[in-house]
């Protein structure tokens, strides 16, 4: 249980930090191909965000 929870606190502020990183990149665009290339970007940082949740945790015990 405290591993679950503890991933998913990891897993949510790596994901900020990372949709912060990605607001900086894609701030003042007004494309419809840069929202779907930010979108894929938010996909794709979402699953890197759980990957390192994952690392740190381990790295943890």
């Amino acid at each position: 249980m405290k591993d679950k929870i503890l991933m998913l606190f990891f897993t949510a502020v790596y994901f900020l930090i990372f949709c912060f990183l990605i607001d900086l990149v894609f701030r003042n665009t007004l494309s419809v191909l840069t929202d779907l290339l930010a979108l894929v970007c938010w996909i794709i940082a979402f699953i890197v965000s759980v990957g390192l949740a994952d690392y740190t945790v381990k790295k943890i015990k």
